[in-house]
């Protein structure tokens, strides 16, 4: 198996370094990569996995086929990214807590359920699902609460965004989408 490891923001050096600590270097290629212009073949992906980013390029309704195209027959997108339990737009507005710390940003968080409607009037694959993570809120919080440990601090604005909201909006959406 062949992985490529493709990020905009963290230096393929970096990555590297870190791949060849654990010793997947030989299996796994970093690449910077902006994800609105992949530099990739079509179906050139068995599958293809975004974890926390999604919400960053992947909600304007021209992406989830544009990436598709990526997919092999019969291959599968994944998507892990932060989400909202209820869409903004419902809500009238951003809920403080989260708008001081994520701010229009926000716009970009949709329900489980946004994403599922979306992907599939995309038309780009032949079966979808999606769901809310389950404790997403609180597995974040801990997750937060150990990087803030090891970084030797008390606290940041995501952790108190988190704290704050105790999964009253705050979740992570899990989708997943086959092609032909």
């Amino acid at each position: 198996m062949r992985v490529i490891a493709a990020d905009l923001w963290v230096d393929p050096s970096e990555a590297g370094e870190v791949f060849r600590k654990e010793g997947v270097d030989d299996r796994v290629l970093a690449m910077r990569v902006d994800a609105g212009q992949l530099p990739f073949g079509a179906r050139s992906f068995d599958a293809i996995i975004s974890i926390d980013a999604w919400e960053y390029f992947g909600t304007g309704d021209h992406y989830p086929p544009y990436l598709a195209r990526f997919l092999k027959p019969g291959g599968q997108l994944g998507v892990a990214t932060p989400a909202l339990t209820t869409e903004v737009r419902e809500l009238g507005e951003i809920p403080e807590h989260i708008d001081k710390v994520v701010g229009a940003e926000t716009a970009a968080w949709h329900t489980a359920e946004w994403l599922r409607s979306q992907w599939e009037f995309s038309r780009a694959f032949t079966s979808v699902t999606a769901r809310e993570q389950v404790d997403a809120c609180a597995n974040w919080l801990l997750w937060e609460r150990a990087v803030m440990e090891l970084k030797g601090r008390m606290s940041s604005p995501v952790q108190q965004m988190l704290e704050a909201d105790g999964g009253a909006f705050v979740t992570f959406a899990i989708v997943t989408g086959r092609v032909a």
